[in-house]
């Protein structure tokens, strides 16, 4: 397929999307979406045509086959509605939506059109976690008791977005998929330790079906080891532990590795001792956010010609999600 894709936000991640489109779909035809002048002139100096440039995603939308939103966060659900009433199939960067009640109507509405609509978690595309999947499905670490994640960094905090929506909710969904099921509780807690109006510090703690427990930290104090591919000037760590009764599997998602550890845990006076039996790494070269988006964009295609399904649906990364991170607001507005 060599769609019409009309991408809304032409900033520095649109512009990477629009890399991805390309590598994705050579012949792809974009139309861009932007209402700062500046995005626009970037389009333009990208090689789009003047006439497939506008302000207004109403402008483009009758033109487009495929709808990808990589706008500000609070104008995804106007756009992805957008396109959904116009029967297009959509494409919407995360945090999808502000509030469940959008999530639910976004996914009714594409449930009823018989659209695709795939939310971009992009680290599901990553294949260290789909070497992972199949790992832990052959029992490799043994039964998942916990999963342990960190995404911190020197940053800037997003006006649009918190902690949780930005950052935090790429370790929430991977938790999700490795779970396979949604969270049967969630508690977090926020710290002011700079003492500003928002929680900078964040922690959370999760139960998933089957006793797994999985806990999570975000903020901007902790730092970070390697420069961040998808902010410039940052610096961040983003690690993800999972834990078996018989060994772990941890990610580092900046330097692309993953370290498989194979564990026998024995019954001691003291409680267990544990066995390291063997250690491995894994690392996959050359992983950009292009690479990622590009894979995402091919899954993406898969379901639009009914080949496959899409990366991520509306069920578990908006409806699902967004009840997560509604409740997060408000614990952490109590904190």
């Amino acid at each position: 397929m060599q769609p019409t894709v009309l991408l809304c936000g032409f900033g520095a991640f649109g512009r990477q999307h629009a890399q991805a489109w390309r590598q994705a779909a050579p012949e792809v035809r974009l139309l861009i979406a932007d209402p700062g002048e500046a995005a626009r002139a970037a389009a333009r100096e990208a090689g789009i045509e003047a006439e497939d440039i506008a302000e207004r995603a109403e402008d483009l939308i009758s033109r487009a086959d495929i709808l990808d939103i990589v706008s500000t966060s609070h104008e995804h659900y106007r756009l992805a509605r957008l396109g959904l009433d116009a029967g297009k199939p959509v494409i919407v960067e995360k945090p999808a939506v502000k509030t469940v009640a959008e999530a639910e109507d976004l996914a009714a509405l594409a449930a009823a059109k018989g659209l695709p609509a795939q939310v971009q978690f992009v680290l599901r595309a990553h294949p260290l976690v789909i070497q992972a999947q199949d790992l832990i499905r052959n029992g490799g670490i043994g039964r998942l008791l916990a999963m342990d994640a960190v995404f911190t960094g020197w940053k800037r905090m997003r006006p649009d977005a918190t902690l949780l929506e930005n950052d935090g909710v790429h370790m929430l969904d991977l938790m999700r998929l490795f779970a396979g099921a949604a969270p049967e509780s969630f508690e977090v807690t926020g710290d002011r330790l700079l003492g500003g109006p928002i929680p900078e510090t964040v922690h959370a703690r999760i139960g998933y079906p089957g006793g797994v427990r999985a806990f999570l930290r975000v903020g901007i104090l902790f730092g970070g080891k390697q420069a961040d591919p998808y902010l410039a000037g940052s610096m961040t760590n983003k690690k993800l532990t999972l834990i078996g009764d018989a060994g772990s599997i941890e990610f580092d998602f900046n330097a692309d590795t993953m370290d498989v550890t194979d564990i026998t845990y024995h019954v001691t006076e003291g409680g267990h001792t544990p066995t390291i039996e063997a250690m491995r790494q894994e690392r996959i070269v050359n992983v950009t956010p292009v690479v990622l988006l590009t894979e995402c964009i091919r899954r993406f295609l898969g379901a639009v010609d009914g080949s496959g399904e899409v990366l991520c649906d509306l069920a578990e990364g908006a409806v699902e999600m967004t009840n997560l991170l509604e409740r997060a607001r408000e614990d952490l507005a109590a904190s």
